[in-house]
């Protein structure tokens, strides 16, 4: 509907939004745009608010349309004679709801216009490994989701969802806050829409929020989910929920049929777009590679004073230092299926790392997952656990 309305094919358009509207009825900002089509076919008077761009003229029918790409860019208020709010509804909370759906169509059309550049791939998404099939980064200014798949080393754009999150944006410090954590996160376990109340959907990705940052430098609250919308509306307003990230449910259904445990998943306000790397990372790309071969010869020297300087003297969790030891002590033993996410906010810079220590004759890999600072010029572990 967006290119037909871009492209001035005013009733392929009005075909398209009639279609849509009727085969998805609670599709609000469908519905709204459906509304403005009709208005500008029709030549009547429309009192509009800008989106994108400045307003300009509306003529009547006998005169001159402007562009139809306006509707995009502008959206009617309802006359008192037009749809009017439900009789419990304040007007307050009509033009509310109406702004948030304008904020919801600008930002659809800002997604369908501005892809993210070729071959670019969030500034934190470091190295994957094998094991990583897929990856989420969320773009809450633009309430965007993108699902990449790991091919080879290298990651493809697969699809991209809208998404809403926090009625306060992000930016979640507190339990209640009403924000949408930023960081890194991994998806835990799946839960089906029937075990749940209908608010959320078709069914709910859970996510390891309050990560191990997190909870090093106070962040509080838990419960955030990727999951699905009520039945009585397609998509919500791009900031509407409590904390959680929220999809229509059929790209919900579609990201649970496809990612597995354990699939990162990046939020930011904004994202950072970088170009990819022709190869696989290596420590003149990204020096924090090094400090990881350092690790792990310090292991393999069984180099107490070495890992003394490598490791918090005040971790946040138990470390696992004994198995790793063990793993170590074999001569073929090496890191593999290494993953490395960056991270920076105004608390420090960390690193999250996913790795398995593998030797033949160990038999099962050692799967951790660490968590790095930078404290000073050096990089310590503060979080070290085995990932079963």
């Amino acid at each position: 509907m967006i290119e037909l309305i871009e492209g001035k094919q005013l009733d392929a358009a009005l075909q398209a939004a009639a279609k849509l509207t009727a085969d998805v009825p609670n599709f609000q900002a469908a519905q709204l745009v459906y509304a403005d089509l009709l208005r500008f076919k029709t030549g009547k008077p429309v009192l509009a608010a800008p989106v994108l761009n400045s307003p300009a003229q509306h003529t009547s029918a006998a005169g001159r349309h402007p562009p139809v790409k306006e509707v995009l860019v502008k959206y009617s208020v309802p006359s008192p004679a037009a749809a009017s709010p439900a009789p419990d509804a304040s007007a307050q909370d009509w033009q509310v709801q109406l702004r948030g759906l304008r904020d919801e169509l600008r930002r659809r059309v800002q997604s369908a216009n501005a892809s993210p550049p070729a071959g670019s791939v969030p500034h934190e998404f470091t190295q994957l490994g094998a094991s990583v099939r897929y990856a989420m980064a969320i773009d809450a200014s633009r309430s965007r989701l993108y699902l990449f798949s790991n091919e080879g080393g290298k990651l493809r754009l697969k699809a991209d969802y809208y998404i809403s999150v926090g009625k306060l944006g992000t930016g979640k410090a507190l339990e209640g806050d009403q924000r949408t954590p930023e960081g890194v996160y991994f998806i835990g376990r799946q839960i089906p829409g029937p075990r749940l109340p209908e608010f959320y959907g078709k069914g709910a990705l859970t996510m390891n929020y309050p990560n191990e940052w997190d909870k090093s430098v106070g962040r509080s609250g838990d419960g955030i989910w990727l999951h699905g919308s009520p039945p009585d509306q397609f998509a919500r307003l791009p900031e509407a929920s409590d904390g959680c990230v929220v999809l229509a449910n059929p790209d919900l259904i579609s990201l649970m049929k496809t990612v597995d445990r354990q699939t990162p998943v990046l939020i930011r306000d904004k994202i950072q777009w970088t170009a990819q790397p022709e190869k696989a990372a290596h420590p003149g790309v990204d020096p924090f590679l090094s400090v990881m071969d350092t690790w792990q010869q310090a292991w393999k020297r069984a180099d107490q004073q070495a890992l003394a300087k490598l490791y918090s003297p005040h971790p946040l969790e138990s470390l696992s230092g004994n198995r790793i030891g063990e793993h170590f002590q074999r001569p073929e033993a090496a890191m593999k299926n290494i993953s490395v996410y960056a991270w920076k906010d105004a608390k420090g810079e960390i690193r999250i790392v996913d790795l398995q220590v593998s030797s033949k004759r160990a038999g099962k890999p050692l799967s951790l997952r660490q968590y790095w600072r930078k404290a000073g010029n050096r990089w310590e572990i503060f979080s070290e656990t085995v990932r079963g």
